[in-house]
């Protein structure tokens, strides 16, 4: 039943999807005369559909533009029927698999057929968790591997593999608790030198840091997840240099998709005379990453949003 739900959410997702920028975000979606949608930021710099190369009539898709703005919801009430969320649309009843006030396990083999074995109601500490425990869903299309100069663009399912067997000195996997990743290391300073990274963590995604030296001495740093920009919102991150004085960056962590001028203009930047002060005797600065996942508030019981609030950012 769980990879029936999970299936739908898929299906409804890749439909919603523009085929230009693969991403099903809200806002305006522009169709053309047969029909296709498309957002209306790839609209600006096409001239016929990407689909089947007709005109756009500038008429909106209210539909697609309506369930995407529900799409999370959706979501959740599909892969989570005994959420608050459900409870609430269907006037406070207790079971949302059988829209009674009473909790049953709902039975997978026909609608007719009884089951009587019950379930207890989930505590909304453990509702939490559970949903916090869950991998945030993969947007789909291909994604560019940043390591190095690699040109490879792949599916997130597929990424793994290609850095496991090609970038496996730099790659690496953690676990996260509380959906918050710690890391420090010591890097040596080297002019003209890039140090690429890899991280796989779980329940939470597959991550890329970029930490550039210029011929002159200055560093640029980013972060960018292997997801959609819809994942991105998730998660934040800081990135600081400990030296005699700290330099440090505390943002969103963006999609692997954006391009490198865009990284460049929102990331972590210390300017070489600046470096001289974050460098020890031995010629190394000091790192310290930490990544945070935060929660869609949509996702948590609603009945209890300060409290939910608070769990993530005292983290």
């Amino acid at each position: 039943m769980e990879e029936i739900r999970v299936m739908w959410c898929d299906v409804l997702e890749e439909l919603l999807q523009c085929p230009v920028c693969l991403e099903a975000t809200q806002g305006v979606k522009i169709q053309c005369v047969n029909g296709h949608h498309i957002c209306n930021a790839c609209r600006v710099q096409l001239h016929v559909c990407p689909i089947c190369k007709s005109t756009f009539i500038g008429t909106r898709n209210l539909a697609v533009e309506q369930i995407s703005a529900k799409l999370q919801d959706i979501k959740l009430s599909l892969l989570h029927p005994y959420h608050a969320l459900n409870r609430r649309v269907l006037h406070d009843k207790i079971c949302a698999a059988t829209q009674t006030d009473h909790i049953y396990m709902p039975s997978t083999a026909s609608q007719t057929e009884s089951v009587n074995q019950a379930t207890p109601i989930i505590p909304r500490n453990e509702q939490q968790r559970s949903i916090l425990s869950l991998a945030p869903r993969v947007g789909k299309g291909l994604y560019p591997c940043r390591i190095r100069s690699c040109i490879t663009e792949l599916p997130h399912g597929r990424m793994i593999g290609h850095l496991r067997y090609h970038h496996k000195d730099v790659f690496f996997e953690f676990n996260a608790k509380d959906n918050v990743l710690r890391r420090k290391w010591d890097l040596e300073y080297i002019l003209n030198r890039d140090y690429d990274f890899a991280f796989h963590i779980k329940e939470m995604g597959l991550f890329f840091l970029n930490i550039s030296i210029n011929r002159i001495g200055g560093l640029m740093a980013s972060l960018q997840i292997v997801n959609c920009i819809a994942v991105c919102k998730q998660f934040t991150y800081i990135f600081e240099i400990i030296g005699e004085f700290n330099a440090s960056y505390n943002g969103q962590v963006k999609s692997c998709r954006a391009s490198r001028q865009c990284l460049s203009n929102d990331c972590l930047r210390i300017h070489e005379d600046n470096m001289r002060h974050l460098i020890d005797h031995k010629n190394s600065f000091h790192c310290n990453l930490t990544i945070k996942r935060r929660v869609d508030y949509r996702t948590i019981a609603q009945n209890n949003p300060t409290n939910a609030r608070d769990d993530i950012m005292n983290n």
